[in-house]
C-alpha cells in the first residue's frame, strides 16, 4: 500500500472533495492567478479533457491529480507529443507523507502504459516545496518555456522525458 492509501480514478461523489481541495490549494493558498473558488463545472470540464485521479485513505479523498494525453484541446503548457499533468493537491494535513509522489508516480506510469514521449506541467514560481518534488522525480526545468499567464502571473515550465 502507498502513503495515499489507494489511488484510483475520481467519480462523481468525489466532486465536491475535489474542488474543496483546489480552492485551498489555487484560491485560498495561491498566490497569483485564479481568484475565484473552483465549481462542479471545473471538474467536469478538467474530466472532459483527461484523467482526474485521486489518493483515498480511509474513504477520504486526500489528494487529486490531473492528466490530459498530448494533443488534448485546452492544455496549458504541453507541446508536440507531451501529455499535461495538472491540478496537483494534497490535502494540508497529510502533505509532506508522499501522497503527491505517488499520484505523480501513477501519472508517469499511466503515461509510459501509453507509450507517451514526456509529460509537461507547469508551476507558480511560490510553490518552492512542489518544484523540489517534480525534480526529484525527475523532471526538468524548462525556464525557456516559462511564461505570464492571462492574469499577469508567472508559470515556470517542468518537463518529464518519458
Amino acid at each position: 500500500m502507498s502513503a495515499a492509501g489507494s489511488i484510483r480514478e475520481a467519480r462523481d461523489g468525489d466532486v465536491g472533495a475535489i474542488v474543496s481541495l483546489w480552492t485551498e490549494a489555487y484560491v485560498a493558498e495561491g498566490e497569483g492567478g485564479r481568484t475565484a473558488p473552483y465549481v462542479e463545472a471545473d471538474f467536469a470540464e478538467t474530466v472532459r479533457r483527461g484523467k482526474v485521479l485521486v489518493a483515498e485513505r480511509d474513504g477520504t479523498v486526500i489528494g487529486v491529480v490531473a492528466l490530459s494525453a498530448p494533443g488534448t484541446p485546452g492544455q496549458a503548457v504541453a507541446r508536440g507529443g507531451e501529455a499535461e499533468l495538472s491540478r496537483l493537491v494534497v490535502v494540508a494535513s497529510a502533505r509532506r507523507a508522499g501522497i503527491g509522489r505517488d499520484l505523480m508516480v501513477h501519472c508517469e506510469q499511466i503515461a509510459r502504459t501509453a507509450r507517451w514521449s514526456a509529460i509537461a506541467l507547469w508551476s507558480r514560481p511560490y510553490q518552492v516545496a512542489a518544484h523540489r518534488l517534480y525534480e526529484s522525480l525527475g523532471y526538468q526545468r524548462a525556464p525557456e518555456r516559462d511564461e505570464v499567464d492571462e492574469s499577469g502571473h508567472g508559470r515556470l515550465i517542468f518537463r518529464l522525458a518519458l
